[in-house]
């Protein structure tokens, strides 16, 4: 049994002093170079053209509503009509406020009679100042109150504020509606916006009056923009600027649209670019294989703009290192490797 053990301990001790041995680096072990594939990174100038998601916004866009309570007399519009501004689109029964209109002409008539006397009577001294001025102060008021009435018999026609298309309805014919009871929507369509955002580290390239080309969602044909603003500040969420552009609507272009869009931000100069295929992702970032004196060595790198089939690498690197485009799984960093090909 005491062998047995000792046999035990035995093979345990030479197992580890033999996984001691094993750890040793590529160029002692004496291992065959493997041959790869490498591009040899220069320097060049690049449009920064950058190729980002956006949506199509309206122009403009409101939700109808009545300001006033009332009955639906008559709709005016059908659904999806284009419609001219200052239309009617709802008319909302105004009758009571009518009536009141009427009560209040009488009480005005009485009121104004009433001054006339009491002035004629002041100019005389048979009354005080106080009494006409309480009389004069009655006169005002039931003309401010036929103003007001008059102010909501008018909002009882619900007119479009702007030329535009409205959406669906919401009521009928008839419905007793409220401040709160949503008609329909009404969008201007002649022009249409498309809104984006792009990195902060772009931020202050953009620039007023410049295009941008986009595709829409089910649609080749190829659109432009000009860029008319842009926030004011970048988001502390996402660290994105929003921009918007706008160009003249060929009524094939619906809000809500995901766009494709093609940026140009002019001119990067210097810029060290790579193939796509070589950049590796790791849990921090993304890092390239560079070979340096038969070696290969990871770098970590940040991307900045993409070609169709580039990318612009920025790091610990220089013109002339040459980065792997082979290979790339059965290699790792410190193994020895012989270039097999090199781009430019």
């Amino acid at each position: 049994m005491i062998q047995k053990v000792s046999a035990v301990v035995l093979c345990l001790l030479l197992f580890s002093c033999g996984g001691k041995d094993e750890k040793m680096d590529f160029s002692k072990a004496g291992m065959k170079s493997s041959e790869v594939e490498v591009f040899e990174i220069s320097k060049s100038d690049v449009s920064r053209i950058i190729e980002i998601p956006g949506s199509i916004i309206p122009s403009e866009e409101i939700q109808v509503f009545s300001e006033i309570s009332g009955r639906i007399q008559k709709i005016n519009f059908k659904e999806g009509q284009r419609v001219q501004k200052g239309a009617l689109l709802v008319q909302v029964d105004t009758d009571i406020l009518r009536a009141q209109r009427k009560q209040l002409k009488v009480q005005l008539e009485l009121a104004q009679k009433d001054e006339s006397r009491k002035k004629s009577l002041l100019a005389a001294k048979g009354i005080s100042t106080e009494e006409y001025e309480r009389s004069f102060s009655g006169l005002e008021s039931i003309q401010a109150e036929i103003g007001l009435i008059d102010v909501q018999i008018s909002k009882g026609e619900i007119r479009a504020p702007f030329s535009g298309r409205v959406g669906l309805r919401r009521v009928s014919d008839g419905a007793y509606i409220s401040p709160t009871t949503m008609i329909t929507t009404l969008v201007k369509d002649d022009e249409v916006k498309i809104e984006f955002a792009i990195s902060e580290r772009y931020a202050s390239l953009v620039k007023a009056g410049q295009k941008v080309d986009f595709k829409a969602s089910g649609n080749e044909q190829v659109y432009h923009a000009e860029v008319y603003a842009f926030e004011s500040t970048i988001s502390a969420d996402s660290r994105m600027l929003t921009i918007r552009a706008k160009m003249k609507n060929d009524q094939n272009l619906f809000p809500g649209t995901f766009v494709t869009l093609s940026y140009n931000l002019g001119q990067e100069k210097d810029a060290m670019m790579i193939p796509a295929g070589s950049i590796i992702p790791v849990l921090k970032g993304q890092k390239i294989m560079v070979v340096r004196n038969g070696v290969v060595v990871d770098v970590p790198v940040e991307l900045g703009l993409r070609t169709s089939d580039k990318v612009q690498v920025m790091g610990e690197i220089n013109p002339g290192d040459q980065v792997l485009t082979s290979g790339l799984l059965a290699v790792r960093a410190g193994m020895p490797v012989t270039v097999k090909k090199a781009q430019k």
